[in-house]
């Protein structure tokens, strides 16, 4: 199905993204630390790329563990509840999830990042092109995570209704 070959390249991009990032943020930490005790000149540049890097790692990978369903969850209720519950649970919790994802990461990250790039706040270690990094760009993750999160959370309802209608009581990882 169409939407499986959408959800593979998207799990994919975002594992390969988050591994690069992971690689990067060694890299830039490794140098941080021979240039500062090796060197005795500690470079701003990787202190800064190190720290963007981790916001993003942070905030991608949450997305991304929520779109494998191996994020944190209370088990308490869904143990108790039979599989139709389950289903039930899972569209509440997902309505929830979406809801604060669309209010917070993406509506909240938007203006976040729309109010920063026009403060034009920068970034005075990371100087690319000749040009300091807007700090905006670095919150461009937040509203990211947030379509992602909502993505995966509509799916995951959709998913849980077609069980529901269907009387079946397996849903798709």
């Amino acid at each position: 199905m169409i939407i499986d070959l959408i959800n593979e390249y998207i799990g994919k991009t975002l594992r390969v993204l988050l591994t690069l990032f992971m690689a990067l943020m060694i890299i830039a930490v490794t140098w941080q630390v021979f240039s500062r005790f090796v060197l005795n000149s500690p470079s701003n540049f990787t202190d800064e790329l190190s720290r963007y890097l981790l916001v993003w790692i942070g905030i991608l990978g949450g997305a991304y563990t929520f779109s494998i369903r191996r994020h944190l969850a209370l088990e308490m209720i869904s143990s108790k509840v039979g599989e139709k519950g389950k289903n039930i649970l899972a569209i509440v919790t997902n309505f929830f999830v979406v809801l604060l994802s669309s209010v917070a990461f993406i509506y909240g990250g938007f203006e976040l990042v729309s109010a920063t790039l026009a403060n034009g706040q920068i970034s005075p270690g990371i100087v690319l092109f000749g040009h300091h990094f807007l700090i905006g760009y670095l919150y461009v993750v937040v509203p990211l995570a947030g379509v992602l999160i909502s993505y995966f959370g509509i799916l995951d309802m959709i998913n849980a209704a077609i069980c529901l209608a269907k009387g079946t009581h397996k849903r798709e990882a």
